[in-house]
Formats: C-alpha cells, structure tokens, sequence
C-alpha cells in the first residue's frame, strides 16, 4: 500500500451487513464485504470487517497496527446513542494518518414527521454556530436549504413506501448561514421496524466548486412563491408530508415554517384524502379548510389549496395556505 485511505461504512440498520459507501472523496455504491476482499486483498478486508464491527457495537475510538498496516476506527454517533457509520483509515503504518473526513447522522422519525440531528451536523451541513444548533428540526428546516437535489423523486419515493431493503444515496448541495454552498453526499436506509429513516452526511469539499451551480427550476420556484403572500409547501402525496416551504406561511401560521402544529382529525384525514385523488387524477386541485393550532396556542382556521406538480414526476404536490378571513393573493 503506496498511501493511506479513508473509508466511510453505513451501518444505518442493524439487520443489514455493513457496506462501504465512500473512499476519500469518491462514492462507492454499497460495496459489501466481498467486494472489500477483491478491493483490498482477504487479509485487509478482515481487518477492516472486524474493526467496523466492534467499532459499530462499542461505539469506541481504536488503532490496530498490523505488519506494516495501520487501521483506525472512528464511530459516527446518531442521535440516539448508536452508530450510524465507521470511519475506517487504512495504509502504511510508517505514514502519519491523514486528518478524519466530516461526517455526521440524522435520524427521521415518520410518525412524529421531525428530524434528529446528530453530533456535529448542524456545524458541518449548516455552518451554524454553537448557540443556534438544534438536535430536532422539521423537514423544512433541512430541505428548505438544499439549493441542488437530483434525486428528490427517487429519495422521497424510499420515504413515501418506507419498506425494508429501501435505501438511496447521491449527491446534495446545500446552503449554510453563512450563505456558502457545500456538497454533501448522503447515504440513507428505512428502518420500517422504527418507522425511521437513518442516514450520513459526508462533507466532500473536493466538489464544493460545483455545489455553487444552483437549480434554476428551484430558484423561480422558491422566487415566485415567496412573493405570492401565502405560504407554499412541497407536499409528499403518498403521505401528506410538507417537506419545504417554497414560500414561508405569513402571520398567523409563520410558525408552521419551523414547527409542525396539531391538525383537527377531521381536517386532516380530509388532507390525506386529497393527496391520494391528486396522485391520482394529476392536474387536478382541491380546497380544504385546516384548523391548526400550534404548541401553547389556539385553533387557526386556515384554508388551503392543493395541485400537483406536473413539471415533475408524479408524486409531489404544492400546498398554498393562508388564514381564513385573510384574501388569497
């Protein structure tokens, strides 16, 4: 071995065999363990095996030297205390070890809709200070800064059937607060047993230059909504999940743009019922009344309209709201 690398292994479930998704900075589609063999030879790959299942079960920090090879295994810590990932350094143990690659996990939770963010994400994905990180966020907090994302249809189609073997991963560009662009790739897998989906964020600022191309189909969205006076939503059809706010809600229903309110039964069963018919008729677009009330706060009446999205593929939707009473613009 000429020269030492990094490597980056998901273990997002504990039901599945770990696989190797990153070396450095190239991706690696779910190479399993025998390919590690072919890779890196039986003798490396066993100790590249071991290493990640020990790491991944005590959640410790290790260095193993053998012969003229030095190993280290470095957990990535998920929200609730487990390992979503092993950082694996692989070469020469006469070469000093080259600086760890950024990675950090996030959990979703489908019932409650709400992100957990993991240690170190919100520095690394969002470039946020100390005193404004949050461990839980709502999906728009996250895809409200995602200024490139290619594979939103194939990633929220995994999210909408959430069945066991689903998993995806590709490239994102996202936007930080300090207004810089950043390219991540990112590694997710269902979890239907915890009605979760578990996933990596692996910095790769070899690419960062590209990440500064934004998606001009996004931008006049984000544009056209943001002056229209109501507030637009990104809706998943399949489960009436608002993923972004194109346009952020206007008082009194602002606070949907960071928190996800309680919405009446009634109200939304009605919703749901909606999105299934829009997935099924596309073009098609409905009126609803959604009485919401957010946390220590009164009922809001709000109306709403819902159409489909067919510039894209079929499964998405956008959701005008404003409050009743208020005139639609």
């Amino acid at each position: 071995m000429s020269q030492g690398r990094w490597l980056l292994v998901e273990t997002l479930t504990g039901d599945l065999e770990p696989t190797l998704v990153a070396e450095d900075e190239q991706s690696k589609p779910w190479h399993a363990p025998a390919r590690l063999r072919r890779r890196f030879g039986p003798a490396q790959a066993e100790l590249v095996t071991e290493a990640v299942r020990r790491c991944a079960a005590g959640g410790e920090s290790e260095r193993t030297v053998a012969g003229d090879i030095v190993l280290v295994a470095e957990p990535v810590r998920c929200p609730f205390d487990g390992v979503h990932g092993v950082q694996i350094w692989l070469g020469p143990a006469h070469s000093p070890v080259a600086p760890r690659r950024r990675v950090a996990a996030w959990d979703w939770d489908a019932v409650t809709e709400l992100a957990h963010h993991g240690p170190g994400l919100e520095e690394l994905v969002f470039a946020r200070a100390p005193e404004d990180v949050r461990v839980v966020r709502t999906p728009p907090d996250a895809f409200g800064r995602m200024v490139r994302f290619d594979g939103r249809v194939d990633y929220f189609a995994m999210v909408g059937t959430l069945e066991p073997g689903g998993h995806w991963q590709g490239q994102v560009d996202m936007l930080g607060d300090d207004d810089g662009v950043r390219r991540f790739q990112m590694v997710t897998r269902a979890r239907p047993d915890q009605r979760r989906i578990s996933g990596l964020m692996h910095a790769i600022p070899e690419l960062d230059d590209d990440a500064a191309e934004v998606d001009p189909a996004v931008v006049m969205l984000r544009a056209v909504s943001q002056r229209s006076g109501v507030g637009v939503g990104l809706i998943l059809l399949a489960s009436g999940l608002i993923y972004e706010w194109a346009g952020e809600p206007p008082p009194p229903l602002d606070r949907w743009a960071v928190e996800r309110p309680t919405i009446d039964p009634a109200d939304s069963a009605a919703l749901h019922d909606a999105c299934a018919e829009a997935a099924a008729r596309p073009g098609t677009s409905h009126t609803l009344t959604l009485r919401v009330r957010f946390a220590q706060g009164e009922w809001i009446r709000a109306r709403a309209e819902l159409v489909t999205i067919t510039t894209a593929a079929t499964g998405h939707g956008l959701l005008r709201v404003w409050a009743d009473g208020d005139d639609q613009v």
